[in-house]
């Protein structure tokens, strides 16, 4: 398990202190997933639900690939991967 760089867009850096880019441990996304949340609690339930599946609203890539498109529990991660996350705004 190595670090993993983790990158939000600025709507969600807000509840980070304004941190968009930092690098957490994990070797699966799930624990990519779990070790951001312990990092940034205030996080929790703006990028995942309670079984940190992607909510609705957001896209997780792990580099190119969307999550959606993986197993969430197991589908490995390598040491120095980038997880890019993207939360739609909406407003008028």
């Amino acid at each position: 398990m190595g670090d993993v760089h983790i990158a939000l867009p600025s709507s969600l850096a807000q509840f980070t202190g304004g941190v968009k880019s930092f690098s957490v441990q994990g070797g699966t996304v799930r624990q990519v997933l779990e070790n951001m949340h312990d990092a940034f609690p205030l996080l929790t339930g703006r990028v995942v639900n309670d079984s940190f599946q992607p909510l609705p609203f957001v896209r997780v890539y792990v580099g190119d690939e969307d999550v959606r498109n993986l197993d969430l529990t197991d589908s490995a991660v390598a040491p120095g991967s980038t997880v890019l996350i993207l939360a739609a705004v909406a407003g008028g």
